[in-house]
């Protein structure tokens, strides 16, 4: 027993211990060496030696425990429990052993096993971000018993709490295991409103970190604490806190360079501290791990654009465009450089083509070039394909605006003139001034229609 116990010891690389903490460590490290696919013997072994650990550190954990209740009596007080997702299975647990008299041994709660299942999943990195084990788990019997559901989406919620790095891919089976979504006004009710906004923003994608850079790579390094890193960048950034973020982020870099995300983030966070050299850099990294990544190409053609390296930042957004991704961020830089080397006609062509696009909403930079394109101060209408329609709509409001300029500008004389008529009965020769007050309104208004619409 002695020479099993150190060679499951020997296995996970480590000291015998009791730190369940540092046991995960050794296993997360050694299973870089140990891949299912490459060597499954030694994983078989790494895993059994993994296994036995936990089961050793729990014995010795529970020992201590009662050694602690023996010397200080037993309490009926409760309520300084931990919520754990561990204390809601052990609470499942005395339920069901009460429930059941008759069992001559202790049985543990599913509950308990299926957290434990699910720990353990977790804990193996590549199968973590694999979704097909989260689904062959989601089909354990524990999941179909109404009886535990309340409890169970209690104690996947404070596991999540411990446990929430995880691919979008693994949420969406949660998702559809728990039905998160669908009773997430609910959720805000009973549970802390950042944890919930947390995993809704994960399920739905609007914060999605990807994993698939970690795929086949040897992660010898603390993987957990690098991902805990990237989060808290993301967050930084989103609350616009750069300087932060900046630190946060030479770590993480320090850790693993191999992660577009990553390469993102430092590049975002970069070009609003003003550092665009670095910036580029960052983005040309991305290119490099991910040459489709559309939001890099978009955030290099503003920069091309805003140092006036009008060519390149076309060749980003033709390289979009080829790629079957448009937008009005895209469109709008496109369209300012092709005006900025005297290519209107092309502007104008992108215009005409991706009409149904710039229709659906509002948007700020794409309309100032459109209202730029319109100036035929700043350019030849000849190619604006609505230029002669819009025309005829132009001169019927200037009609509406020359009638009431010239009533703007003529009706007091008018109605002096005519009191002065009827009350002084004026000869008819005085109408000859009328024409007279009427042409020099007239002149008026075409002077003034001039200074406007000229």
């Amino acid at each position: 027993m002695a020479d099993k116990t150190m060679k499951y010891w020997a296995v996970l690389g480590i000291d015998p211990t009791t730190d369940e903490s540092v046991i995960k460590k050794a296993y997360a490290k050694q299973l870089q060496a140990h891949h299912p696919e490459e060597d499954p013997q030694g994983y078989q072994l790494l895993r059994e030696a993994y296994e036995w650990a936990k089961k050793h550190s729990r014995a010795l954990h529970k020992e201590e425990v009662d050694s602690d209740i023996d010397e200080s009596g037993w309490s009926d007080d409760r309520s300084g429990i931990d919520r754990t997702y561990e204390g809601v299975a052990v609470t499942q647990h005395e339920a069901w052993q009460a429930a059941h008299p008759e069992s001559s041994e202790p049985e543990r709660h599913p509950a308990q096993l299926f957290f434990e299942q699910m720990e353990e999943l977790y804990d193996d990195f590549p199968r973590r971000i694999d979704p097909e084990p989260w689904r062959t788990l989601m089909t354990n019997d524990y999941m179909w018993n109404m009886e535990y559901q309340g409890e169970r989406l209690e104690g996947l919620l404070l596991f999540l709490e411990e446990h929430r790095y995880l691919p979008r891919a693994v949420w969406e089976v949660l998702n559809q295991s728990f039905q998160l979504l669908e009773q997430k006004e609910a959720l805000f009710d009973l549970y802390d409103e950042d944890e919930i906004n947390y995993v809704i923003g994960q399920i739905q994608g609007t914060s999605e970190l990807r994993y698939d850079c970690f795929a086949g790579k040897a992660l010898d390094f603390d993987i957990e604490h690098y991902l805990k890193l990237r989060q808290s960048a993301q967050t930084l950034l989103m609350e616009d806190n750069a300087e932060a973020a900046k630190d946060v982020l030479a770590e993480a870099h320090a850790l693993f360079q191999e992660d577009p995300d990553l390469q993102l983030m430092r590049a975002k966070c970069y070009i609003r501290l003003g550092q665009k050299p670095v910036a580029m850099s960052c983005l040309q990294q991305v290119l490099e791990l991910k040459p489709n990544e559309h939001e890099a190409r978009l955030l290099l053609a503003q920069i091309f654009y805003e140092e006036r390296r009008f060519d390149e930042a076309l060749r980003e957004c033709e390289f979009l465009q080829q790629q079957e991704v448009l937008n009005q961020d895209i469109l709008s830089i496109y369209g300012n450089a092709q005006i900025e080397l005297g290519a209107v006609e092309k502007a104008w062509k992108q215009y005409t083509q991706t009409k149904l696009l710039w229709q659906e909403f509002y948007h700020f930079r794409y309309n100032l070039l459109l209202l730029r394109l319109r100036n035929k101060h700043l350019f030849s209408q000849e190619h604006n394909p609505h230029y002669a329609e819009l025309k005829k709509v132009i001169r019927k409001n200037n009609r509406w605006v020359y009638g009431f300029l010239l009533f703007r500008l003529s009706w007091l004389y008018l109605l002096l003139f005519g009191l002065a008529y009827c009350i002084f009965r004026l000869p008819p020769v005085f109408l000859v001034f009328l024409p007279i007050i009427l042409c020099g309104s007239a002149w008026k208004t075409l002077r003034t229609a001039r200074m406007f619409f000229s």
